[in-house]
């Protein structure tokens, strides 16, 4: 082996000449081509980052615009045009309304508007929003008249005209809906293609409100066309064009040089590398290739060989460190990996935090080995631990038989997640009892604030660590699932920040002051994974529920007991309800401090 080597490195040497012409006109391609796409993509881009600033100059502008438009429109004309709105408001009545004053001096102020951008806006209108969403019409438009004396003047055309109390079909138009909902100006994301008109064009909305009563009277709306953008950028993709040519051009020229230079240096390396093969090495691959590169493989094998055995175990070690630091840690960091932490890096943040919790672990730990044990906890764990990652959070760490989850995007995804782990845990506890194992329950409390994610410790020994009130809080709150027997317990700040709460079974629970926080905290349970009978009977009472406990707050015990004997006659199971009528009749025996606000302090966590 060792002297076909001596041999092989003979024979490549006597064809270096030809090997080193082939190879040059590799590299002068390779970089020719580099040169090019980069150029390409560049300019590309240039052109795209051209595009999307004048795009949001423009949506700017249109913001603008509209917003100071809607404090000019006359509002006592606009009110009396409102008025005169009506289903089934006949062809007549229409025409006598567009004939008034009121409506010639809207249409003189619509038209004013369009003329401060004439390249820029298309169509000036404003529509009336129903209160249903359903509902809405034009008020007026600023080409009514002109597309009625067309209409006239071409009997036989179709096309539809925005007349006076006509039907305005905002389906298509989500960012309309949401500024009559919020009240406030808004610009549509991007341009809309218009099959009708053959033009892409998006459309600023800005309520017009009545100052004195704060009420929305109408929405003025200006469609913006994509011309202008268009007819600036004509000319910068020419110039585009033109650098892409001349870069071609360049990058030909400096591929050719770099070309030698690097045939050159490659050649010079490759006579250092065979004095490598002079030793007693083994081949790890085959040569394919009668170039330099095929040298350089030949010779560098066993190096490369080396390397990779200790990159696979580096990955190794490091997949092996991912599995106790999470890699999301990692990413909030801006960390690439475990070896790039340093002690005191952190990260401030708002994100939801969930604390789950076995109840009455050590009662039941006692009558277990220790394997038996962490058997349990992993088996009770590789249930809990994938519905958490499936709805978009991590384990930052596990408390014994607890667990401390961090879910940094919607506060809806730890509520769904928790409501996914008590499924889970229904399922585990059929295994458990098909086996003969007794169940399990678990309580889980949720709650989104501010925390500082980072590393604590000293230079030999550090940890990924969480430090905030919230952490806290949302522990105290996990905790409180025993006392209101409820299995899920969320913060007011988080159900203010669920997308939809519709979707969710919540309930007030009470005001409370837990151990270490001086406010009070409202808390509310989730209720989705009760048995259908119970989420029923909690839905048909809920109403009735927070009406009695309201009345307990207001010191009116009497009324709320009217309504909470009759609802434990209903439901004795709601330990919510009985433990309000443990306090009315407490208080009604012992009399209500002066100070007495109804917040309950818990000492004990």
């Amino acid at each position: 082996m060792f002297y076909d080597i001596i041999r092989f490195g003979e024979q490549m040497n006597s064809e270096k000449k030809s090997l080193s012409i082939g190879f040059k006109s590799k590299v002068i391609l390779a970089f020719f081509i580099f040169n090019a796409v980069v150029s390409s993509i560049l300019s590309a881009s240039a052109y795209h980052v051209l595009y999307k600033n004048m795009f949001e100059e423009i949506k700017g502008r249109a913001a603008n615009i509209t917003q100071l438009s809607s404090y000019l429109i006359d509002k006592p004309a606009l009110k009396r045009l409102l008025d005169k709105m009506s289903h089934g408001l006949s062809e007549k009545k229409v025409i006598a309304v567009e004939q008034s004053d009121d409506f010639k001096r809207i249409m003189v102020q619509l038209n004013s508007i369009r003329d401060i951008e004439k390249g820029m806006i298309h169509y000036v209108y404003i529509i009336r929003p129903s209160g249903s969403g359903k509902d809405h019409r034009y008020v007026a438009d600023a080409d009514t008249y002109k597309d009625l004396e067309e209409a006239a003047a071409n009997p036989q055309s179709d096309e539809e005209i925005a007349r006076f109390n006509s039907d305005f079909d905002a389906s298509p138009f989500p960012v309309f809906n949401e500024a009559v909902r919020e009240k406030k100006t808004m610009v549509e994301k991007d341009f809309y293609y218009d099959p009708a008109y053959k033009e892409n064009s998006f459309t600023a909305y800005a309520p017009i409100i009545d100052e004195a009563t704060d009420t929305l009277l109408a929405v003025l709306c200006l469609d913006i066309t994509d011309k202008n953008i268009d007819a600036a950028l004509r000319e910068s993709r020419n110039s585009s064009l033109a650098i892409i040519a001349g870069s071609l051009i360049l990058s030909l020229i400096i591929s050719v040089i770099l070309g030698n230079i690097f045939a050159r240096g490659i050649l010079a390396l490759d006579q250092v590398v065979q004095r490598y093969t002079q030793k007693d090495f083994s081949a790890r691959s085959a040569v394919r290739t009668n170039d330099e590169i095929g040298r350089l493989g030949f010779s560098l094998n066993y190096m490369a060989e080396t390397i990779q055995n200790y990159a696979a175990r580096l990955e190794n070690l490091l997949a092996a460190y991912s599995r106790f630091v999470p890699k999301n840690f990692l990413q909030f960091l801006n960390k690439e990996s475990i070896t790039d932490v340093q002690l005191g890096d952190q990260i401030q943040q708002e994100m939801t935090i969930l604390f789950c919790d076995i109840r009455s672990f050590t009662t039941l730990s006692e009558s277990m080995t220790p394997k038996e044990n962490f058997n349990f906890l992993n088996s009770y764990l590789k249930r809990v631990g994938p519905t958490i990652r499936f709805y978009n959070g991590f384990i930052d760490k596990y408390i014994g038989d607890g667990i401390m989850a961090l879910f940094p995007h919607e506060p809806d995804d730890a509520v769904m997640a928790a409501i996914e782990i008590m499924k889970k845990v229904d399922d585990y506890n059929r295994h458990r009892v098909s086996i003969g194992y007794q169940q399990i329950k678990i309580g889980i409390g949720i709650h989104t604030g501010l925390l500082m994610l980072g590393t604590i410790g000293e230079e030999e020994r550090m940890d990924g660590s969480v430090i905030s009130d919230a952490v806290n809080l949302c522990s105290r709150m996990e905790g409180l699932t025993k006392f209101y027997g409820s299995p899920i317990i969320i913060s007011r700040e988080t159900m203010k920040k669920l997308k939809d709460q519709g979707k969710y079974n919540i309930r007030f629970l009470d005001k409370v002051q837990v151990k270490g926080k001086n406010m009070p905290v409202f808390i509310y349970e989730v209720y989705n994974t009760e048995p259908t009978d119970i989420i029923e009977k909690k839905d048909m009472n809920k109403q009735a529920l927070e009406q009695a406990i309201a009345l307990y707050f207001e010191r009116r015990l009497d009324e709320a007991l009217n309504i909470f004997q009759p609802l434990q006659k209903d439901c004795p199971w709601d330990m919510l309800v009985q433990l309000y009528i443990k306090r009315c009749e407490k208080y009604k025996k012992e009399g209500i401090p002066d100070d007495w606000t109804g917040i309950e302090v818990l000492g004990s966590k």
